[in-house]
C-alpha cells in the first residue's frame, strides 16, 4: 500500500475508535470534512465503502469495525519506532503537553526550579488545549485537566482546584467588594470563553447562586478568548474575573491578585491535574526526573495553597 493512504487510515482508526468525524477531527487537528475526504479517498482506493451514509449520519461497516484493533495497534507501533529512532540524546529530551493556562500561568512559574537542578534536560513544551492522542503521538507525558483516561494510561494526580472571582486590591477598594458584599451589580467583570468541561467549573451566574450573592448583569463586560489575557486585565485593574485557583495562584500569592470575597466563597471544581503517561512506554531516567520533580512541586503547592487560603480567610 502507497505510504500516502497512512493520512487516511489514521482518520479511520480515530472515527472508528471515537465514533464520529467530528471527535476524530478534534483529536487529529482537522476540520470534520477533511476527515470526511481521507476516508472516501481510502473507500475509492479499496473499492469498496466503510461507512453506511445516511440522512442520520455516518454508521461504519461490519467490516470496517472489525479493523479498529489491528489500526490502533499498528499506529502504537509505529509510534514505538519512532521514538527507537530518535538520536542517542533523546533520553535527555521530555516532549510534555499541557492545558495553554496551566502552562503560562502555573507551571512557567515554577520551570526553573527544574531546570536549575536538572540542566542538561531539553524540556519541549506543547502549550495546547487540544487532546492530543497520547496513545499514538510522541509526547512523553501529559499534564491534563479532566475526566481519567482509563486502563491504557497510568496517571499521577497532582492537585484539585476551585473556582473564585478575583481581581486587583485597587479594584476591590474602589468597588468596596469584600466578605459581605450582597452582590455583583455596577461591578465591571471580564469574561473568558471557551472555558472547560468541568460539569463543577461555575461562571459568574453559577459562582453567585452558590454561594448566595446576587448575580447582576451578566451580559456586559470584557469577553477573552484566552484565560491568561483576563487574568492580565484583572491584574491591570479592569474588571473582576473567575478564575481558577490553580492559574490565579502565583498572582494571588505575590500580591497583584486578591479574592475579595474570602476564601469561604469558593466553588470546588469537579476535576483535578494529573500527571499522564501512556502505560508500558519507556521512560527515560530524565522523565523519572521529571516526574519524581513534578510530584514535588505538587506538594509544595498544595502546602502553599493552604497557607494562601489562610490568608483570604473570613
Amino acid at each position: 500500500m502507497r505510504l500516502t493512504h497512512l493520512n487516511a487510515l489514521r482518520a479511520l482508526e480515530a472515527t472508528l475508535r471515537l465514533g464520529s468525524f467530528a471527535a476524530a477531527a478534534k483529536e487529529i487537528g482537522i476540520t470534520p470534512a477533511a476527515v470526511g475526504q481521507r476516508i472516501r479517498t481510502l473507500e475509492d482506493y479499496l473499492g469498496r465503502p466503510l461507512f453506511d451514509r445516511t440522512a442520520l449520519g455516518a454508521a461504519p461497516t461490519a467490516e470496517a469495525g472489525e479493523v479498529v484493533q489491528t489500526l490502533g495497534t499498528g499506529f502504537a507501533a509505529l509510534a514505538d519506532a519512532m521514538h527507537s529512532l530518535k538520536p542517542d540524546a533523546a533520553p535527555e529530551q521530555i516532549h510534555v503537553t499541557m492545558p495553554e493556562s496551566f502552562a503560562e500561568n502555573w507551571f512557567a512559574q515554577v520551570l526553573s526550579d527544574f531546570v536549575g537542578k536538572h540542566p542538561g534536560a531539553e524540556l519541549r513544551v506543547d502549550a495546547s488545549n487540544r487532546d492530543h492522542d497520547l496513545a499514538h503521538e510522541t509526547f512523553d507525558f501529559a499534564i491534563r485537566y479532566g475526566k481519567p483516561l482509563g486502563a491504557g494510561f497510568e496517571e499521577r494526580f497532582l492537585f484539585g482546584d476551585s473556582v473564585q472571582p478575583v481581581c486587583s486590591p485597587g479594584f476591590a477598594a474602589r468597588h468596596g467588594l469584600r466578605a459581605d458584599t450582597a452582590g455583583l451589580d455596577g461591578v465591571p467583570l471580564i469574561h473568558v470563553l471557551n472555558r472547560t468541561g468541568d460539569p463543577g467549573w461555575a461562571g459568574f451566574g453559577g459562582w453567585a447562586r452558590s454561594v448566595g450573592i446576587a448575580p447582576g448583569g451578566q451580559a456586559t463586560g470584557v469577553r477573552f478568548s484566552k484565560a491568561g489575557s483576563g487574568l492580565q486585565a484583572a491584574i491591570a485593574g479592569q474588571g473582576l474575573v473567575m478564575a481558577g485557583l490553580v492559574e490565579a495562584f502565583h498572582a494571588l500569592k505575590a500580591g497583584q491578585l486578591v479574592m475579595p470575597f474570602g476564601a469561604d466563597r469558593r466553588v470546588e471544581t469537579t476535576y483535578g491535574y494529573r500527571l499522564v503517561h501512556k502505560r508500558g512506554a519507556r521512560v527515560s531516567d530524565m522523565g523519572d526526573a521529571f516526574v519524581t520533580w513534578l510530584a514535588d512541586r505538587a506538594d509544595i503547592h498544595r502546602r502553599e495553597v493552604s497557607a494562601l487560603l489562610q490568608r483570604f480567610a473570613g
